[in-house]
């Protein structure tokens, strides 16, 4: 009667169990890369589908900005670079009627100091916090926006003086309040002019690392590359998408667009 096992009956099982191992191994990374790339696409479509309802609800368009920001840029061969895709949703709030260079930028027709603290000096609210209005301005796939203060400049007289709809061509003066800009904003800083539409992010989204939309990366650090601007018109049903790519270092490290994840839209959080 035979006992145990000869070396090559368990050479033969270790190399089985072996090709059982790896198997598992990768079914186990495609069933993560999966999961990950519904996760991304998913993020990407819930936030289109709460700016699409933010405008029927407000009866006010809304834009989302989907565009890659690089993070950091590779600096050697075991340290490569992070791009990360961002969304960013933004509600219109109204048109600009008067600027003064550009720096002070008023709203006739909004009660700004009743939403904000307000200053009667620019010198001050420029000290102090501030945040981004967007420029709306017809179907432009860009995105500037410049940084205001988080209060509003109120004349000492409580009036200033504007051109208003006078027919004689006189001026007339009107207690307005008005967004003070704070800074520049590089690349993406708008240029005002009277009838800019401006509006105010209400919701941001960062995609999982390693997911980006479109194809294009940055060049630099810091820089972002607008990929598309998806618009929602409370009168009308959007049908627009965009694309989520996942990413991987180049051979000098430098992140770039490898495998298209989906594709989402407002009305649909699965990918296609």
């Amino acid at each position: 009667m035979r006992k145990g096992f000869t070396l090559l009956e368990l050479l033969v099982v270790v190399g089985i169990m072996g090709m059982l191992g790896v198997a598992a191994a990768g079914g186990y990374s495609a069933l993560v890369r999966g999961m990950s790339e519904r996760g991304a696409v998913a993020s990407a479509a819930s936030l289109l589908r709460a700016a699409k309802e933010r405008a029927q609800v407000d009866r006010s368009p809304t834009v989302v900005y989907c565009y890659n920001r690089l993070v950091k840029e590779p600096t050697g061969v075991d340290d490569n670079g992070v791009v990360v895709g961002v969304m960013t949703a933004v509600r219109r709030a109204g048109r600009i009627t008067y600027t003064t260079g550009g720096d002070v930028l008023y709203d006739e027709f909004a009660d700004l100091d009743r939403n904000y603290e307000y200053e009667t000096s620019t010198t001050d609210l420029k000290k102090g916090g501030g945040f981004r209005l967007f420029r709306i301005s017809g179907r432009v796939n860009k995105m500037e926006y410049s940084i205001v203060s988080d209060r509003v400049l109120r004349d000492e007289n409580n009036t200033v003086t504007v051109f208003s709809g006078s027919q004689q061509g006189g001026r007339t003066n009107l207690l307005m309040s008005a967004f003070v800009k704070t800074g520049v904003t590089s690349a993406n800083e708008a240029q005002w002019k009277i009838g800019d539409g401006y509006g105010m992010e209400f919701a941001e989204v960062q995609l999982p690392d390693g997911y980006i939309f479109g194809k294009t990366v940055p060049s630099q650090a810091g820089r972002v590359t607008v990929e598309k601007v998806v618009y929602f018109d409370p009168d009308q049903d959007s049908t627009e998408t965009i694309d989520v790519w996942s990413t991987k270092p180049n051979a000098s490290g430098m992140p770039q667009a490898f495998k298209k994840a989906g594709q989402a839209s407002a009305d649909n959080d699965k990918g296609v």
